[in-house]
């Protein structure tokens, strides 16, 4: 069978992180489908590169150490003889970096391709850097499609950013049913569990989520136990440090596996208490394993999580709603898996990826 039409895919690396995932899964459906895909990295290696089928091509521009903006002018250089090499493959650019390093060097090389942006998250991240936001802009009346995962990123897009509705398609996350990997975690006897599926990144606010469990630590099982799911990006010491001080040390678990479903699947609770996020994959892999959710109301959370029919939706940075909710699914075993079980139906029916491809 012939191959269908070919895709390059431009992103910063394949690191562990909900975009990535959720890209390894598109694209593996695609393959096999028989597109012809190509993966452009800007830095080298990643985990989830080892999740890939073997058909899909990966190149890596990762350079030796220079200053930003000549690091700069090479990405630029190697994706301009790359635009060059092949002016007509259609081009994705998956978040800020990617988008913007080639964007310019599509424009530069004068491509004639098709050329795709995912916006993956809330545009809070241009609020400190006001000459990106420009670029982005400009770039915006470049692209010839932008694909977003939830209403509430179109919505910035269209009011924050002038990008005309009709440039912007919206394409929810959706998970897939099978693990992706089978390990055996050394989990602590536990009673009551609860999962967090975030890497360790200031955003995702697993200090909130501490104070909320010190509130409540003595009305919970005394072997409660939070399973912290995720890559370290520095805040680990700090938060070890935080929770020390709370003596909630001893009922933490730290684990960095992609085997995130064998874990859910020994929890009570998934909890995601982020102060910013576009649409979480966690929420649909808490829901896959029929958990009960609690999660902050911000970005695209309540696109999926209807408050008191699967989930409990709280305010941002609030460690009381969040300490309230937690401890009332704890007290209200069947209420808890009533909500699951909905969540579960919900992403069943809507946010399968076998059902798009």
């Amino acid at each position: 069978m012939n191959l269908k039409k070919k895709i390059r895919i431009i992103i910063g690396s394949l690191n562990v992180g909900g975009t990535e995932k959720q890209l390894v899964q598109i694209l593996n459906n695609l393959s096999e489908k028989k597109w012809n895909l190509e993966i452009i990295t800007l830095k080298k290696g990643g985990k989830l590169k080892n999740f890939l089928n073997k058909k899909i091509k990966i190149k890596s521009l990762e350079i030796n150490k220079f200053p930003k903006i000549i690091s700069l002018i090479i990405y630029i250089y190697k994706l301009y003889k790359i635009f060059k090499r092949n002016p007509k493959t259609t081009t994705h650019f998956y978040l800020p970096e990617a988008y913007i390093i080639g964007m310019l060097a599509s424009i530069i090389a004068n491509s004639k391709c098709k050329l795709i942006m995912s916006r993956r998250s809330l545009n809070l991240y241009q609020n400190n850097h006001i000459f990106i936001k420009s670029i982005e802009k400009f770039l915006h009346k470049k692209v010839d499609k932008i694909l977003v995962n939830s209403k509430a990123i179109k919505h910035q897009l269209i009011n924050d950013e002038n990008v005309e509705n009709n440039k912007i398609k919206l394409i929810y996350n959706a998970v897939d049913f099978k693990e992706i990997k089978r390990e055996k975690e050394k989990l602590k006897k536990s009673n009551f569990r609860i999962s967090i599926v975030a890497n360790l990144i200031p955003y995702k606010c697993h200090n909130i989520l501490f104070k909320a469990l010190n509130l409540i630590k003595y009305k919970l099982p005394k072997n409660w136990n939070l399973c912290c799911i995720g890559r370290d990006n520095g805040l680990k010491k700090e938060l070890l440090k935080l929770s020390k001080k709370f003596h909630i040390h001893k009922n933490i678990t730290w684990i960095e596996t992609l085997d995130v479903r064998n874990i859910l699947s020994k929890s009570n609770i998934g909890v995601l208490c982020s102060n910013e996020e576009g649409f979480p994959n966690a929420i649909l892999e808490y829901y896959a394993s029929k958990l009960p959710v609690v999660a902050t109301n911000v970005g695209g959370c309540k696109e999926i999580v209807k408050n008191k029919k699967n989930g409990i939706l709280i305010p941002k940075n609030d460690e009381v709603k969040l300490s309230k909710a937690i401890l009332f699914l704890f007290n209200n075993k069947n209420i808890a898996k009533k909500y699951g079980l909905s969540g579960f139906k919900t992403i069943k029916e809507n946010f399968f990826i076998k059902k798009r491809f």
